[in-house]
């Protein structure tokens, strides 16, 4: 008897260690939170199609959802695309995003993938709102900084995306060819060629903030793309930036302030 009881304590134990609670990081209780779901690119579903976009701040709701959003079953990581963007917000900012395939049945997040059973997303039906969408183009970066900044004291405010034009004005590419010939450049090394280069360009442009980030490669070469300003485009010349205009050019980020609000 004892035997048996010990062996259900080490499943349990297991089980409990082995799953993942979507929002066990926040207390609900002390409000200001919403979730919202947004539409993502994917093939047609039926709940989509029936739920729409949607929103919720009222507590109960949102601790059903930290209840019910607890996954153990790892995710197959079908391609398949995502029906829905899921964001966690306060004060209109994202505080964390997740991703669902209604019919690949995964849902993603920082945590990893794990199977989503449909009836997660379908036993809210009714229970949620619908939220008003509103996007705005500028021509003027310091416009539209602006006027996303200004947005952020409205308490009707879901969430507004902050996009990578609230910190540069846009991006550029180069190609990196690695020194060590004997390992695989791309997938061994990448993050500590990223830091090497990080400091180079810092240490040349001082003046200058960037964000590098791998955009593939080969065995001997990283593809880098570089956020950044025009003034550190326009002076850069320690790597090859390539034939191709693709590489070549500076291209400024669209002015694009997407916002979602309580009607």
């Amino acid at each position: 008897m004892k035997t048996i009881l010990l062996y259900i304590l080490a499943c349990l134990t297991f089980v409990s260690y082995g799953q993942t609670q979507m929002f066990k990081d926040y207390n609900f209780e002390q409000g200001g939170y919403s979730i919202l779901g947004t539409f993502s690119r994917s093939d047609r579903n039926s709940l989509q199609d029936s739920l729409g976009e949607f929103y919720t701040d009222e507590i109960a709701i949102l601790n059903q959802f930290k209840a019910e959003w607890t996954f153990s079953i790892p995710g197959k990581k079908f391609a398949c695309g995502y029906h829905y963007r899921v964001f966690l917000c306060k004060n209109g900012s994202i505080l964390k995003e997740i991703r669902i395939n209604l019919n690949c049945n995964e849902i993603v997040s920082d945590e990893g993938y794990f199977y989503f059973d449909n009836d997660k997303l379908s036993m809210f039906y009714g229970k949620m709102n619908k939220p008003s969408k509103v996007t705005k183009q500028f021509k003027d970066i310091l416009k539209a900084r602006a006027y996303r900044d200004s947005i952020l004291n409205i308490k009707r405010l879901i969430m507004t995306p902050s996009p990578s034009w609230t910190t540069y004005e846009g991006e550029f590419y180069f190609e990196y060819e690695c020194e060590d010939s004997s390992t695989d450049c791309l997938f061994e090394n990448t993050k500590r060629t990223l830091k090497t280069l990080d400091s180079i360009i810092r240490r040349t442009y001082p003046n200058e903030t960037f964000e590098l980030q791998e955009m593939g490669g080969s065995l001997m070469t990283i593809r880098v793309q570089v956020q950044c300003n025009k003034s550190l485009s326009d002076k850069f010349k320690l790597f090859n930036r390539g034939s191709e205009q693709y590489f070549e050019k500076f291209t400024p980020y669209r002015l694009k302030v997407k916002s979602y609000w309580r009607k």
